[in-house]
C-alpha cells in the first residue's frame, strides 16, 4: 500500500515537473524571439554592409537613390530588388540584365565591407519579414505608400508585431530608425515582450505626442510648421532621397487609428504607420496565418514562415 502511494507521488511530481519545464521552454521561446541570435545579427550585418555600399556608391550630386522594395538574404547572395529599372549599380553591386535586381557575393562584401564606421544609408525602416523558400526577405517599410495593417489572431499579430519592432531598434540595419509605440499599443502586453530596451524606442499617449518624436515643436507644444507642412502618406518619394536619413515607424491599434484620424495624419516622406488589427479601408494589408506563413496582400512578397516563428 505504501508502495502504491510511493509511486503515485513520484508519477505525480515527474508530470508535474514534465508540464512545468514544457511551459517554461515554450515562454522562453515566446519571450526570447524578441532577442537576436548570433546567427542573424551576422546576417543583418551583411544587409546593412550592403546598404550603405549603396549609399556611397551615391553621393551628393550624382544619381539618386535606388528605391528598394525588397532585400533577399540567400546565404552566398544578397539581392536588392527595385521599385524602378537601374543598370548602375554601385560597386560592389552588380545589376542584372533588366536592372530590376542588384546582387552581390556576400562573402566578398564582408571582406571589402567598411564595417559599422562606413557610410549612414536612407533604409532603416528595412526589417525582416520571414523566410521564403529559405531565404531572408526583408521590405522597406517607408516604401509603402500608406498605413500597413498587421492582421489575424491576437497573438499572432503580437508576436509579429514584437518580432519586427525589436529587430528595428536592436539590429544594425535600423541604426537610424525610431519606433513610437501609441496609446493602447505602449502598453505592457506589447513592451514586455521587445527583449532589451533601446533608445530608438520611445512610446506616446497620443497621436500629437508620437508626431513630435523626432520633430522641432513649436513653444506651444505642436508640431512645427514645417512638420504640418510635410505631405501625407501619398507621399513625396524625393524624400526618401533626401541625405537626412532618420525614419520614423508609428505603432497602434485599430480602435486608436479610428478615435484619432490617424488616416488623415500628415506623415514625412519617410515614415512608416503599421496598425495592429483591421482597418477596411487600407491598402496595404500584412496578414499572418496560422500555419506561420504571411500573406503580404498588395505588396506580392511571399513568406513561407514569418519573423516571429524564426529562431
Amino acid at each position: 500500500m505504501i508502495a502504491s502511494i510511493a509511486l503515485c507521488v513520484v508519477l505525480g511530481l515527474l508530470l508535474l515537473g514534465a508540464v512545468l519545464f514544457r511551459r517554461s521552454r515554450n515562454s522562453s521561446s515566446e519571450q526570447g524571439r524578441s532577442v537576436l541570435s548570433g546567427a542573424e545579427r551576422k546576417v543583418l550585418e551583411t544587409v546593412a554592409l550592403g546598404l550603405r555600399a549603396v549609399a556611397a556608391g551615391r553621393p551628393d550630386g550624382g544619381r539618386p537613390l535606388p528605391e528598394v522594395y525588397a532585400v533577399v538574404h540567400s546565404g552566398k547572395r544578397l539581392t536588392l530588388r527595385l521599385a524602378e529599372a537601374d543598370l548602375h549599380a554601385p560597386t560592389p553591386w552588380t545589376a542584372d540584365v533588366s536592372g530590376k535586381e542588384w546582387s552581390v557575393d556576400t562573402a566578398n562584401l564582408r571582406r571589402t565591407g567598411n564595417g559599422s564606421g562606413g557610410p549612414t544609408h536612407p533604409y532603416s525602416l528595412t526589417v525582416t519579414l520571414g523566410l521564403h523558400r529559405g531565404e531572408r526577405t526583408l521590405v522597406d517599410l517607408s516604401r509603402l505608400s500608406g498605413p500597413i495593417a498587421l492582421t489575424g489572431d491576437d497573438n499572432d499579430v503580437l508576436r509579429m508585431a514584437q518580432a519586427l519592432i525589436s529587430e528595428l531598434v536592436s539590429g544594425p540595419v535600423g541604426t537610424l530608425a525610431t519606433v513610437v509605440l501609441v496609446g493602447s499599443a505602449a502598453t505592457p502586453s506589447v513592451t514586455d515582450g521587445l527583449g532589451a530596451r533601446s533608445p530608438r524606442l520611445h512610446t506616446a499617449a497620443t497621436r500629437g505626442e508620437a508626431l513630435a518624436v523626432g520633430e522641432n515643436t513649436s513653444s506651444g507644444g505642436g508640431l512645427s510648421q514645417s512638420a504640418l507642412q510635410t505631405l501625407y502618406m501619398g507621399r513625396d518619394r524625393g524624400a526618401a532621397n533626401a541625405r537626412t536619413h532618420a525614419r520614423r515607424l508609428f505603432v497602434v491599434t485599430a480602435a486608436q487609428y479610428r478615435n484619432e484620424r490617424w488616416g488623415e495624419t500628415p506623415l514625412r516622406g519617410t515614415d512608416a504607420l503599421l496598425v495592429l488589427g483591421y482597418i477596411p479601408s487600407l491598402e496595404w494589408n500584412f496578414q499572418v496565418k496560422p500555419d506561420g506563413s504571411l500573406n503580404t496582400g498588395r505588396l506580392g512578397v511571399p513568406i513561407d514562415t514569418h519573423t516571429a516563428r524564426l529562431g
